[in-house]
């Protein structure tokens, strides 16, 4: 039979929320899960390993709150697709925040690239959030005080980083996506969130390289949290990389040719002029 949530949850069933989050197998994604456990949160955890998932789940119900597991492959529009409608069925299209977390990094120099890697990047990084959404925001919107989507982009997307073009592009794009979201829906009821990590230490990014010190996914769970809770349009996690984004930002072009000093060091193929 398919997992649904029981009914053993305490409290008005309107002060419970159902939360679901794409890859909450490992990383980012089961920290964010693991953190948000409450009695007074209903979790849908999705992502490929079932036995992964089963892991987070646990950790979920010791810290007392209540989840369910939802093994999708998300890198293709089919797989998209059915994440959407499994997700409405088993939450019985109450969806109160949707947390897009599933996503992979190809790190290399572009020269020596796989396309079908960089393609299979864009899949899962862009196209699959996409599609979730559009299936699943005109249910989140008729929730009684708003739906809120949070998803989880990466400091990429706001500023060079050699090694991760075809990364940083599929980042960029989802941040774009959201705020054009933002103002197509400013009249409906859904809040939407992105938040920007920085180099984080996760089995994704082991054999990364980074000029930023990293944080640890229990501190970028943390938060996530706090975007569900307080509901920001952005959210950068970290001292270090929020000032990294607004030199960036401030001085492109003096911070690009710094950090091309360095790209040597960040991906080691490339040559140094």
């Amino acid at each position: 039979m398919a997992a649904k949530f029981t009914n053993t949850v305490k409290g008005n069933v309107h002060t419970v929320k159902t939360i679901a989050i794409t890859g909450a197998s490992r990383g980012i994604g089961a920290s964010a899960a693991i953190a948000l456990a409450s009695p007074a949160r209903r979790l849908v955890l999705m992502a490929r390993s079932e036995d992964k998932l089963r892991q987070t789940q646990a950790q979920v119900e010791r810290r007392g709150g209540q989840a369910i597991v939802l093994p999708v492959d998300l890198s293709s529009r089919k797989g998209a697709e059915l994440c959407s409608k499994l997700l409405l069925e088993r939450t019985d299209g109450q969806l109160d925040v949707l947390i897009l977390n599933a996503g992979i990094s190809n790190h290399s120099d572009f020269l020596n690239s796989n396309l079908d890697a960089i393609e299979y990047e864009l899949r899962l990084n862009y196209l699959s959030p996409l599609v979730i959404l559009r299936q699943c925001l005109p249910h989140m919107v008729t929730q009684p005080d708003g739906g809120h989507v949070v998803c989880v982009g990466s400091l990429a997307s706001l500023m060079p980083f050699p090694g991760e073009v075809s990364y940083a592009a599929s980042k960029a794009a989802l941040l774009s996506l959201l705020r054009s979201l933002r103002v197509e829906l400013r009249h409906q009821p859904v809040t939407l969130t992105t938040v920007l990590p920085g180099y984080t230490a996760t089995e994704m990014t082991s054999k990364h390289r980074s000029l930023l010190p990293a944080m640890s996914s229990e501190r970028v769970g943390i938060s996530i949290v706090k975007a569900v809770e307080e509901r920001p349009h952005l959210v950068i996690p970290g001292i270090s990389n929020r000032l990294a984004a607004r030199l960036f930002r401030t001085f492109p072009g003096i911070s690009d040719r710094l950090l091309a000093r360095f790209a040597s060091l960040l991906v080691p193929s490339v040559k140094q002029p």
